[in-house]
């Protein structure tokens, strides 16, 4: 597992706002970097979330759903879709 910072991010004007304004989700600082350029955290906001890094760890984070659940009575195939659909999430339009 590898543990990214998140934080809440002050967004610079655009269109839609005139002066610059919190972000009402936390971000990570790629994420911020990439989404809204010049974009500064509010360092007191800082919030540590364990990702999982390795196939094996998203894998095991998969299967730990709820009976009911997503995660629960996959195949292979469908788990090895869901993972594939995660990394290309987590890298971004950019594939980073």
């Amino acid at each position: 597992m590898k543990d990214v910072e998140y934080f809440t991010f002050i967004v610079p004007p655009d269109i839609w706002r005139k002066k610059a304004s919190p972000y009402p989700h936390k971000m990570s600082m790629e994420d911020a970097e990439r989404r809204f350029p010049g974009a500064t955290p509010i360092l007191s906001s800082r919030e540590v979330r364990r990702l999982p890094a390795t196939e094996a760890e998203i894998r095991a984070e998969v299967m730990k759903c709820p009976q009911g659940y997503s995660g629960i009575n996959k195949t292979e195939t469908e788990i090895g879709r869901r993972i594939q659909e995660y990394e290309k999430f987590t890298k971004g339009p950019s594939g980073r």
